[in-house]
């Protein structure tokens, strides 16, 4: 929530109280239920519905999936729901199809809630001393695209800022292959 409101913190105002509750039930959607699977995430919806909230309009036109607030993201600017969709993939110039990394809906929404994250002051409140905490931990079975969302965000990385170490970890993974691999890559002097 402090991610999502962010912009009105930073400037000086009031968010009107229409906006705040789209903003509420998003975070409360993906901060509650974000991890649902697809039939327990159209029960969320209905509960939202029997309670009124303001929800996104649901279009009857789709006929693959249900459609549901999981499905949209409130953009403060415009102060109104707008459907996630990926953005326009363009194919590099020399193409190795297992490097191929495209954008989905889902990758764009995990990108979106850690771009939100990254953004977080690194202090939360001066006068408590109070540390704001970034991380972010991606978590889902095999095969749901966590390490293919994870390159694609930091495909936008400065590399003179920033660089990136991928370390694979698996059941097989010990803290001694862990410190080995960070060990490789630091300069001992």
């Amino acid at each position: 929530m402090t991610a999502i409101l962010l912009p009105y913190v930073e400037q000086p105002g009031t968010i009107d109280e229409a906006t705040f509750e789209k903003t509420l039930i998003y975070c409360i959607a993906w901060g509650c239920a974000g991890l649902f699977e697809t039939e327990d995430r159209e029960k969320f919806q209905k509960y939202l519905e029997s309670k009124n909230a303001p929800l996104p309009p649901i279009s009857a036109s789709r006929s693959v999936d249900k459609e549901t607030v999981f499905d949209y993201y409130f953009d403060i600017p415009s102060k109104s729901w707008k459907i996630w969709e990926a953005e326009k993939w363009v194919p590099p110039k020399r193409i190795q199809f297992s490097q191929l990394l495209i954008p989905t809906s889902d990758s764009t929404r995990a990108e979106f809630i850690i771009d939100k994250i990254a953004a977080l002051p690194v202090m939360r409140s001066a006068k408590r001393m109070e540390p704001g905490l970034k991380n972010t931990l991606l978590v889902g079975g095999s095969g749901t695209a966590k390490t293919s969302t994870i390159l694609m965000y930091t495909e936008r990385f400065d590399n003179a800022e920033m660089l990136l170490k991928r370390i694979n970890f698996s059941s097989a993974t010990t803290p001694r292959n862990f410190q080995d691999s960070i060990e490789a890559e630091v300069e001992k002097k």
